[in-house]
């Protein structure tokens, strides 16, 4: 295996612009949203939220500025998010956050 190969398979980031759609993904659907009904809520093509909803694509910072500006629970999250993130260190320690659905 060549150096270039192995300092990749070394330091792959487990944190990820994918991770973090994901996640975000998955607190949308338990808050009962539909990817058209968020499409229309932030302003953006159904196609753009489809790709991040169900293809697995990282988001754009824009999509989660918008949807940090329309929704509550995901400003918490990433609010949440980057208190663990500076208690850490700085660490790139995997974040366990989990979004309790709004009764």
């Amino acid at each position: 295996m060549s150096r270039s190969n192995l300092w990749q398979n070394c330091h792959k980031n487990k944190l990820g612009n994918k991770l973090l759609t994901d996640t975000l993904v998955q607190a949308i659907r338990g808050h009962e949203l539909t990817s058209k009904q968020v499409a229309s809520d932030i302003d953006v093509s159904t196609e753009r939220v489809r790709n991040w909803f169900y293809r697995n694509t990282g988001m754009t910072a824009l999509d989660l500025l918008l949807l940090m500006g329309e929704y509550e629970f995901v400003r918490q999250f990433i609010t949440l998010l980057l208190l663990e993130y500076q208690q850490g260190g700085n660490c790139h320690q995997m974040v366990a956050i989990y979004i309790e659905k709004n009764e």
